[in-house]
């Protein structure tokens, strides 16, 4: 059933296991009969789509990468440093006036569950959905309609961890195995080498040569796909790196970030911890923005530019967990526990519960043609002229 419009917080899928950060899926306390969209989960139980346009969201300059602006340079000077550098933020950063359409969608108008944990979209304009308790969806936006895939249609499990879309096909990461469909068919992968796969994180390359993906689990690892082998990317003392949420693609190797805070980089057989400069976190996501690394942890939004540096978020989303990050042409958007930020043309913007979105913690993000697409544990939000 959807969990969104429910008091209790869903499980995260596979939370039994190894290890998956219960931060990113975890349900917020919020009393989903308060959601501020128009007939989505009132005191009355309706539900609906609902689209609104909003004025007003926060708007301020990018940092620049030479640390100057960062939290962390004014962290320096003490715990009152900083205290004092955010609320000097908040009084001098200029904030402009802006507008977002919000389209919601839930169980109530299509969707086979509100509880989203995974996006990927389709080259045709559709989008992937994946739900942690209804398997995964195939939505059309500019309708509301789509087609959904369970266990009985062939997938491993019903709890979908990640998707990937790689030379045609589907890949779909789930809590119990990997699921792939050729457009007709699945067919569900349950090892690979040494690795039983659980908890699947995936990640397709720009130039579609390779495919990466982690099981979470103790039993599990990193695996490597180039179209006709699976190989096994551990081992010979470099670990089993089990513990991978995210992957991103440089010209100089793969980037992995490990969930106990660690990033590394992964050139051809050989493998580095990227840097230094982070504090003691859980990092859930990473990508390429040209040849800058962007970094979602536990602790904020961070940049690469030789060493790691926080990146200053406007006040209301300051020092909140940054889960999923997706990039498009300069453009970045981040989902946070307290909103969706899109930094773009040198502003930082940002929208929350109170702009429409059917809740403030955002796990999963992605550009789609002419809109942003935000996975919460309460709907689907599609964010157009923003």
């Amino acid at each position: 059933m959807g969990g969104a419009c429910g008091d209790e917080a869903e499980p995260l899928p596979g939370a039994g296991l190894l290890r998956v950060p219960q931060g990113p899926w975890k349900v917020d306390g919020e009393d989903a009969r308060e959601i501020h969209s128009r007939n989505a989960c009132h005191g009355d139980g309706a539900g609906g789509d609902s689209i609104r346009r909003h004025s007003g969201e926060g708007s301020a300059p990018t940092p620049m990468m030479d640390g100057r602006n960062s939290v962390a340079a004014r962290g320096a000077a003490g715990a009152r440093g900083v205290a004092a550098a955010v609320a000097l933020l908040a009084l001098l950063l200029p904030f402009a006036a802006g507008a977002a359409d919000v389209r919601v969608f839930n169980t109530a108008n299509g969707l086979p569950s509100d509880w989203v944990t995974s996006l990927a979209p389709d080259p045709g304009g559709k989008l992937w959905v994946g739900t942690g308790n209804a398997g995964v969806y195939l939505f059309e936006p500019a309708t509301g309609k789509g087609k959904g895939y369970r266990v009985s249609d062939g997938l491993s499990s019903d709890e979908i961890t990640s998707i990937a879309l790689f030379r045609g096909k589907v890949y779909v990461g789930t809590a119990a195995g990997l699921s792939v469909f050729d457009g007709s068919k699945w067919e569900s992968i349950s090892r690979i080498e040494n690795v039983t796969l659980r908890n699947v994180r995936l990640a397709a390359s720009p130039d579609g040569k390779e495919l990466w993906a982690c099981s979470v689990y103790l039993a599990g690892g990193t695996v490597r796909f180039d179209g006709t082998n699976w190989k096994f990317k551990g081992g010979k003392g470099r670990g089993l790196f089990n513990d991978i949420e995210d992957f991103a693609f440089l010209s100089s190797g793969v980037v992995m970030a490990g969930g106990s805070g660690v990033p590394y980089l992964y050139a051809g057989d050989d493998v580095k911890v990227i840097g230094g400069g982070l504090p003691p976190m859980s990092l859930y996501a990473v990508a390429e923005r040209g040849e800058t690394l962007l970094l979602g942890s536990s602790r904020g939004l961070y940049g690469y530019d030789g060493n790691w540096k926080e990146i200053p978020l406007p006040p209301a989303l300051a020092g909140s967990s940054v889960f999923s990050i997706a990039v498009r042409g300069g453009r970045a958007v981040a989902g946070s526990d307290r909103g969706i930020a899109l930094l773009s043309n040198g502003t930082v913007r940002f929208l929350s519960r109170k702009e429409g979105l059917p809740a403030d913690r955002v796990t999963t993000v992605a550009f789609l043609d002419g809109a942003i697409a935000a996975g919460t544990a309460r709907g689907l939000a599609v964010i157009a002229n923003w």
